[in-house]
């Protein structure tokens, strides 16, 4: 019996803590989860894993997309595609979204420290055993990397028109609906109606090229989305998508830019401060656009989302609206009010271009 404990202890202090975390209410023996994925040196956690640290159970609603967890306080509700979770009839923000990765839903650090006790009604002990999670490691950069850094190097010609070209990336695709409303109706389909009507805008008014990730409903890989966005002539890229929130209160368009290396706003969705960021100067001609046409825009925000890519071409995720909002879901599906969003995004791009002429 003794050797075993020797040999465990060994174990347990040779093997080297990568992708672990440890998990307790306050008080109790910590649980080691070792599924664990870090990305962008954020750590994800099964929600499963998670739950079971704590002695709380929960369960996946595949009809409604959400995650629901059994809790003293009551059922509490997580989704994908919101950034609250809903405690009764209370919602509560995430700092980030859960995430399905390798098949599993997954939370981060975050939701574990702020939302968890909050469930279990007592403090949580959380460790991160990654000892690398805030370490930057040069890596010889992948085929995906090395587009990004080619985005990071774009520059723009000395002559010809200021825009030379748009590249659009209408969200998910094929099997990859994203969001689905209670009606069925899916994300994917918004986003491409909206795209292609922006296109059409675009090429009648200012006779340029666009470059759109898809033209129809199939999956695409990111290097796939990435692509029009590489083509030499592209002076500014648009993602289109839409979004969920638990309430169905919450409405409106929201705007996301890349992090700007000189904004002291690290935090993901944490308000985007002005700043010599292209990315905001077009998010900003966008926005008032949008509400000039009356549609209402939640903000400008910071994010470190995948598809926003790095460097300096001109970049925008434009979430159009809630699906979760029963008024905006009916306008969503509606072709006039796509057809409304479409001119207010040309709107956008032809004064951020007048701008550009004005500085020259």
């Amino acid at each position: 019996m003794r050797l075993l404990l020797i040999l465990f202890i060994f174990s347990f202090f040779a093997n080297p803590l990568l992708a672990a975390v440890d998990i307790a209410p306050r008080g109790k023996q910590p649980a080691r989860i070792q599924d664990v994925y870090q990305q962008g040196g954020v750590p994800y956690i099964a929600i499963e894993d998670v739950l079971g640290a704590v002695g709380l159970t929960g369960h996946w609603n595949s009809i409604k997309h959400i995650f629901r967890i059994r809790s003293p306080r009551g059922w509490a509700e997580i989704s994908p595609a919101s950034s609250y979770l809903k405690l009764g009839e209370n919602y509560y923000p995430l700092q980030e979204k859960p995430r399905f990765i390798d098949g599993r839903l997954r939370v981060t650090d975050n939701f574990v420290l702020n939302q968890l006790p909050m469930l279990v009604g007592k403090p949580i002990y959380f460790r991160n055993n990654d000892p690398d999670a805030d370490t930057v490691v040069e890596e010889k950069p992948s085929g995906i990397e090395q587009l990004f850094s080619f985005l990071l190097n774009k520059k723009s010609k000395q002559s010809g028109p200021l825009i030379r070209a748009v590249a659009i990336d209408p969200g998910h695709g094929g099997l990859d609906t994203g969001v689905i409303a209670e009606s069925g109706f899916k994300e994917k389909e918004v986003n491409l109606k909206v795209a292609q009507k922006l296109a059409k805008q675009i090429k009648m008014k200012l006779g340029i090229p666009i470059y759109l990730s898809r033209d129809g409903d199939y999956e695409l890989n990111l290097e796939q989305r990435l692509k029009p966005a590489s083509q030499e002539d592209v002076d500014i890229w648009l993602l289109l998508h839409a979004e969920a929130s638990m309430s169905s209160d919450v409405h409106g368009v929201t705007l996301f830019i890349r992090p700007d290396e000189k904004s002291h706003v690290k935090d993901k969705g944490a308000e985007a401060e002005p700043s010599d960021n292209v990315s905001r100067k077009l998010a900003d001609q966008l926005a008032t656009a949008l509400r000039q046409a009356g549609i209402v825009v939640n903000g400008i925000y910071e994010s470190s989302l995948l598809s926003l890519g790095r460097g300096s071409l001109p970049t925008v995720q434009v979430e159009l609206g809630f699906l979760s909002h029963p008024e905006e879901l009916a306008e969503l599906r509606d072709e006039e009010y796509q057809e409304k969003l479409a001119q207010a995004l040309y709107r956008g791009i032809h004064d951020y271009a007048e701008l550009k002429k004005e500085k020259l």
